[in-house]
């Protein structure tokens, strides 16, 4: 049986207001944040560029020059695009074969311990494995038996846990001619990352 006190029930429990649901104070700030957040998006999408990404622009004679060397002809720029192509093999050979001293051929005994070190750098990171992806070759200079290249590598390097990172660096090259009178790569250097050595 149910009790006879409804009144005294009702007064301790009123029943719910019958104008609608009551919005919260922290809802009303949550909404009001979620628009202004809505409008800053809608904003920055508009400012995004919509034409071609820029490429930097060409180095100068003075960053890619060899002590001022003048332009290298059409066959001289091929066989010293051909040295620095079969150093970037060597490196994923290097890597892919797990040997960070594998001998580069076109290359000085001292350029070959560098990219020893920073072979063997890459596999105790994790590495497993290098690709060129692509070679955009900029200025070719030449000063009697030296030589500097200039040219925009895009790699990927894997690590052991699979995952891909790729990046795109502007390398100067520096190479000389040996006892035969082939060119040789002695140096490569990265001027555009943090702390890399001033180029000439």
């Amino acid at each position: 049986m149910l009790p006879s006190n409804a009144p005294d029930w009702e007064a301790a429990n009123p029943p719910p207001n019958k104008g609608g649901p009551r919005v919260s104070a922290g809802l009303a700030v949550t909404l009001g944040l979620l628009i202004v957040l809505i409008g800053v998006i809608a904003f920055a999408v508009t400012r995004l560029p919509t034409g071609p990404v820029a490429r930097p622009a060409a180095p100068t004679p003075a960053a890619a020059g060899a002590g001022g060397g003048i332009t290298a002809d059409a066959a001289t720029q091929q066989a010293i695009q051909d040295v620095i192509r079969n150093v970037d093999d060597a490196q994923v050979q290097a890597i892919a074969s797990n040997n960070p001293r594998l001998s580069i051929a076109t290359a000085t005994p001292d350029f070959n311990a560098e990219q020893a070190a920073g072979n063997q750098d890459l596999l105790d990171n994790g590495v497993t494995e290098v690709k060129l992806l692509n070679m955009e070759w900029g200025q070719i200079t030449v000063n009697g038996n030296s030589a500097s290249a200039t040219v925009y590598e895009t790699w990927t390097m894997t690590l052991n846990d699979g995952t891909t990172v790729q990046s795109r660096d502007r390398n100067i090259y520096t190479l000389v001619k040996d006892n035969s009178g082939n060119w040789v790569v002695q140096a490569d250097v990265h001027p555009d990352q943090p702390g890399a050595p001033p180029t000439n």
